[in-house]
């Protein structure tokens, strides 16, 4: 998988069993699972076989009907369902510096994130927007979904324009239960819309956690000089002093992420950012880390 590679799964296995030690303990989720997982569950759905799926869920009675591999699966009280929510607008694509770009280190969170989810017992699924929401995969329990999950960014390019505050409210529409709202972006504008989408989720008892992924260089502006600037959402140009723009640019900055801060804490939303700079596992645990305080 492109992004969920061997040594990322070593440190998650590593870590999802510290998190399982925790809420063994009551200190993270709150929380029970039925020791009796699978059998008192109702069932649910068919679905195609992928890979990764266990054996012991594929129904072999559709199979001698129609020889091709279906998998059965069940809906329980005790499964609670996240869905990821993943910006994949042009400035997404953003990168300098020589580092990965903001949308490599948002799909490596989220397939880090999804794979946690899974090892829990729970659901994960996925919906990608920039202008309205785009790819949607519902949510599943198996490691077979990390698969799904992995393609689908993997095949998905940033590019276009944003509203986030509108994708955001109809990508939430289309999940059907209360849910983990897992929201990977780099929030860049509308910060008073995002809020008010953010309180209106709570408000219809989701859960949020919001992870702002960034480049070093949109938080210092390092750049000097005559300098060209072209949107990656819109091909337009600015031309101007890079450096006359520097501390109005970095006011206007700390000003956006003050407002994200204080509205998120208020909201009692998870909030992090992520600059790409940074491990991507040091930033799951400071999120987790704020998960665990929030609630």
């Amino acid at each position: 998988m492109r992004y969920l590679d061997p040594v990322a799964l070593a440190k998650l296995r590593n870590f999802s069993l510290e998190l399982r030690r925790i809420s063994a303990e009551g200190h993270v989720t709150g929380r029970h699972r039925s020791a009796a997982k699978g059998l008192s569950h109702d069932f649910a759905q068919h679905r195609a076989y992928v890979p990764g799926d266990e054996v012991k869920s594929l129904d072999w009675k559709v199979f001698a009907r129609q020889e091709r591999f279906y998998v059965r699966e069940y809906q329980s009280e005790n499964i609670f369902t996240s869905t990821l929510i993943l910006d994949a607008s042009g400035s997404m694509a953003f990168s300098a510096g020589g580092r990965p770009s903001k949308w490599d280190n948002a799909c490596r969170l989220a397939m880090a994130l999804s794979y946690l989810v899974l090892a829990g017992g729970d659901s994960v699924g996925l919906v990608c927007f920039d202008t309205e929401p785009r790819d949607f995969v519902p949510s599943r329990t198996s490691f077979g979904q990390l698969e799904v999950l992995d393609s689908v960014m993997d095949r998905r390019r940033p590019g276009a324009e944003t509203r986030l505050a509108h994708a955001l409210e109809m990508a939430v529409g289309r999940v059907k239960r209360r849910s983990l709202i897992i929201l990977v972006s780099d929030l860049l504008g509308e910060p008073e819309a995002v809020l008010k989408v953010a309180s209106a989720l709570q408000a219809r008892r989701h859960e949020l956690m919001v992870l702002q992924v960034l480049d070093p260089a949109e938080r210092d502006f390092p750049f000097d000089g005559p300098t060209v600037f072209e949107s990656l959402e819109d091909s337009s140009r600015l031309y101007c002093d890079a450096s006359a723009l520097r501390a109005g640019y970095r006011g206007a900055f700390a000003r956006q992420q003050r407002l994200y801060e204080a509205g998120f804490n208020s909201a009692a939303v998870s909030f992090i950012t992520s600059y790409t700079d940074r491990p991507w596992d040091e930033d799951l645990v400071r999120l987790l880390g704020v998960r665990g305080s929030a609630r």
